[in-house]
């Protein structure tokens, strides 16, 4: 079966890839060197595809370039011709097929995917599975990996687009490419209002097939294909499992890595990088190494890729902030290179294990562990205020403890829960915590001082701080109330009282008492962050969600604030039933 024309679609925001896709648009990034977009093309052009449109809507005139140059200037260059249909509002992967009707003609088409990572996909099956829909639509589809939301007769016939029963026996992941028969327009729904970015034709093609379901028993047939390969590079976590290892800093397409690298020092061609992750600040995380091997640390270096989109990032703060408190003997990592006009730094690579980590090994014996992160606090605290601070972030104050209690009643208390606000009882609460901490001397605060922010290296010297981009003044007891009621390590009530009595004896300590009041304030804004990530597909934060109403509970009923500890009580048993425990 011969057929002409293909579908890509390119145009959407990537915002589970985020910070990778803050300047690049998804099917742009790399796999091993390779932009994903270039792949999908390449494969069909090897099916014999003649003519693609690419559709184009986040970062359009990258893509467009992209295509221009994939084309080397010429059309017919590699026996296909692409162009590019730009979105001035999003239409969605149906929506996509209204402006391009007359284009898609008579015949059938490809639809597929521009940011999924294929191999070895035979077209064949694909084809035979649309001839047996009644030349309605065939697609790809599989039971070994991906979501698995879909349902399928014994004849491959899809029945259900939303399964309840995701990731169960019967249940497969729609691939991402697909065979349609141009009726499949006629079952696009009705045009919308135009609303929140989209346009007023956006839909998915899935409500098409619903409906041609629905209204006429037609049926798209899947087939599987068990020696293809999918992966739909939608998060970090999958980037980095395609990147996985070592390899050249050009393979990633960021000449900012290469620039890295000259400032260090190091020949480009004996250098190697490996993706990490990519944090928050919109910041991205390389390990680079030295001499082409990655076995010694020492020739390794932490290299480190910024937007300027977040405030925190303006100005190079992070290279200023390592100098001054590396000057004023905070333990940081080394500052080794910076490049302001890149957006990217590099700093020494502690190889070990962070306290997250360590707290959480068998038999990790806590208060032996903290007592050195108590130290780093000591120090942080030591530091003279009176001149030479460089910028930093607005002190905490009034207006900051409400945004943060304002994060905690939009994302956690409505947005997860789905109640109508905090109790007046409790918003009183949270007023008064705030006003007692407003009270309190001003230090210089992480604001981020977890268990995740200091790293402990392997030969056993003390640890190193990190990620403190977000420096400001407050009072040293929000620092202290992130560490000991940190969600991220389960701690029990005495390790944290011997802890807490320990951190109030060092110089300039706040005491226990307004330690507990600021880890209120500190809890509802951590699990407000939390709600937010979920919601915006990073559920890798769910899991801590539970552990902080609880340690938000245990601090209500120390510190004696009755509304809102029988208001958090409320919250626990909601999240017990969606967190599905």
């Amino acid at each position: 079966m011969a057929v002409r024309k293909a579908i890509v679609l390119a145009a959407g925001l990537g915002t589970r890839l985020r910070p990778l896709t803050v300047s690049r648009p998804k099917p742009l990034l790399p796999v091993r060197g390779e932009p994903m977009l270039a792949r999908i093309l390449d494969m069909l052009v090897s099916w014999g595809v003649e003519e693609i449109q690419v559709n184009a809507h986040y970062l359009a005139d990258q893509v467009a370039a992209f295509v221009a140059d994939y084309q080397g200037g010429e059309p017919e260059a590699k026996g296909v011709k692409v162009s590019v249909s730009r979105e001035e509002a999003i239409l969605g992967t149906g929506g996509v097929l209204r402006p391009l009707q007359d284009w898609i003609g008579n015949d059938p088409f490809w639809l597929v995917n521009g940011d999924i990572v294929v191999e070895d996909l035979d077209p064949e099956p694909i084809e035979e599975a649309f001839a047996r829909s009644g030349n309605f639509a065939g697609c790809w589809m599989s039971e070994d990996f991906g979501p698995r939301t879909i349902e399928a007769d014994p004849e491959g016939r899809v029945c259900n687009w939303k399964s309840d029963d995701a990731g169960y026996p019967g249940t497969y992941t729609y691939c991402g490419v697909a065979l349609l028969s141009p009726e499949v327009l006629r079952f696009l729904p009705p045009l919308r209002r135009a609303e929140g970015g989209k346009g007023e034709g956006f839909c998915s093609i899935v409500e098409a097939y619903e409906n041609a379901m629905m209204s006429a028993a037609k049926f798209v047939v899947g087939v599987q294909e068990p020696e293809a390969c999918w992966c739909d590079a939608g998060t970090v976590a999958s980037f980095k499992e395609l990147n996985e290892g070592p390899m050249s800093p050009a393979l990633f397409g960021d000449a900012r890595l290469d620039a890295l690298v000259a400032a260090l020092g190091w020949k480009a061609e004996d250098a190697l990088a490996e993706f990490l992750d990519a944090r928050g600040s919109d910041r991205m995380f390389y390990r680079l190494y030295r001499g082409g091997s990655e076995q010694s640390a020492a020739g390794s270096a932490l290299g480190v890729i910024y937007e300027e989109t977040r405030k925190e990032n303006a100005n190079a703060r992070f290279p200023v902030l390592t100098r001054f408190l590396d000057g004023n003997g905070v333990r940081v990592p080394k500052l080794l290179a910076d490049l302001p006009e890149s957006h990217a730094y590099a700093t020494q690579f502690v190889e070990g294990k962070d306290l997250e980590t360590r707290a959480n090994e068998k038999g990790a014996d806590l208060v032996k562990l903290y007592l050195p992160a108590l130290d780093v606090l000591k120090s942080l605290w030591a530091v003279p205020v009176a001149s030479g601070v460089p910028e930093l972030e607005p002190a905490f104050g009034p207006e900051l403890y409400a945004w943060e209690r304002e994060l905690f009643e939009r994302e956690c208390v409505k947005g997860r829960y789905g109640l109508d606000g905090l109790p007046a009882e409790a918003v009183a609460e949270l007023e008064k915590v705030a006003e007692v901490l407003c009270r309190e001397p001003q230090s210089l605060v992480h604001r981020d001082f977890q268990s995740a922010n200091l790293i402990y290296p392997n030969d056993g010297g003390k640890p190193y701080l990190i990620d403190y981009q977000g420096l400001r003044f407050g009072a040293a007891a929000y620092d202290v109330a992130s560490l000991l009621f940190d969600p991220y390590v389960p701690m029990d009530g005495t390790d944290r009282k011997m802890l807490l009595e320990l951190a109030a004896k060092m110089p300039n300590a706040p005491s226990a008492e307004v330690v507990t009041l600021a880890a209120v304030q500190r809890l509802c804004q951590a699990l407000g962050a939390y709600c937010r990530l979920v919601s915006v597909g990073q559920p890798r934060f769910g899991k801590y969600i539970l552990r902080a109403l609880g340690n938000l509970h245990h601090a209500l009923h120390e510190a004696e604030l009755p509304a809102l500890a029988g208001f958090s009580h409320q919250l626990i048993e909601r999240e017990k039933i969606a967190g599905g425990v």
